[in-house]
């Protein structure tokens, strides 16, 4: 008697994951216009390459969509928010991006965000795992933090995680946030922005309507137009998170 033993090969489809969308590899660009580059590992650089969700739906805090007349949502960033309550908007989330890159490239010990006063509040003298860290420092400061604690740069030299910041009492103010640049062959720059709001909610980019920029791309002079004419939060200054 024989006993025949059968083989069976089973083929496993080969799985293609599409690598997930980029602020830098997802928006075109403008005729005569090319992506302004920056150093590998760089805080500008991470801003660039953060990740954009697969639509563009934003979501609340409470988990709820937002819905806004004034957005024209050209894209969403893919960082959910940490916190169910109200404590993660405009002014949070830059800081959360900020707290974002040192965590990736194993920089917490470096990281610092603010107290109120606008002075530097550092993780590794904070008796607080991350997400304890930054929930402290977004009850504690706003804007006006910002605005005090982070480093002025000019015009000239905006660059992808660069903040308008607007605050002119301490109070109620606004941040958003450069997320890409490009530039022509007479050095002409283009902007890609972005922020978060009230209630707390998830960053969005915003699309350059006509009058503000180019082909979706803000000009400065466009999105400080834009700010006051929908953000009436005061004059934007231009800030930077420096080492």
């Amino acid at each position: 008697m024989k006993i025949v033993i059968f083989s069976i090969i089973i083929i496993l489809p080969i799985l293609n994951f599409a690598q997930q969308k980029t602020i830098k590899a997802e928006y075109p660009l403008p005729s005569g216009y090319s992506r302004v580059e920056y150093s590998k590992g760089s805080y500008a650089e991470f801003i660039q390459t953060m990740p954009l969700k697969g639509d563009k739906t934003i979501k609340a805090a409470s988990g709820s969509i937002i819905t806004n007349s004034l957005y024209k949502i050209w894209g969403v960033v893919d960082i959910p928010l940490l916190f169910k309550s109200d404590i993660e908007q405009c002014a949070d989330y830059s800081m959360r991006l900020w707290a974002e890159y040192h965590k990736k490239n194993n920089k917490l010990n470096e990281l610092y965000l603010f107290d109120y006063s606008g002075n530097r509040v550092y993780f590794k003298n904070q008796k607080k795992d991350f997400k304890g860290f930054l929930q402290n420092a977004f009850a504690y400061s706003n804007s006006s933090s910002i605005k005090r604690g982070c480093k002025t740069v000019s015009e000239k030299e905006l660059q992808p995680g660069d903040m308008f910041v607007q605050n002119e009492t301490g109070g109620i103010g606004h941040v958003s946030v450069i997320v890409d640049v490009c530039k022509n062959s007479k050095g002409e720059k283009l902007y890609l922005v972005g922020y978060s709001f009230m209630p707390a909610q998830e960053f969005h980019i915003e699309k350059a309507q006509t009058g503000y920029g180019i082909e979706g791309w803000f000009t400065l002079d466009g999105y400080n137009k834009y700010l006051d004419e929908n953000l009436n939060f005061g004059k934007a200054v231009y800030k930077r998170f420096t080492p």
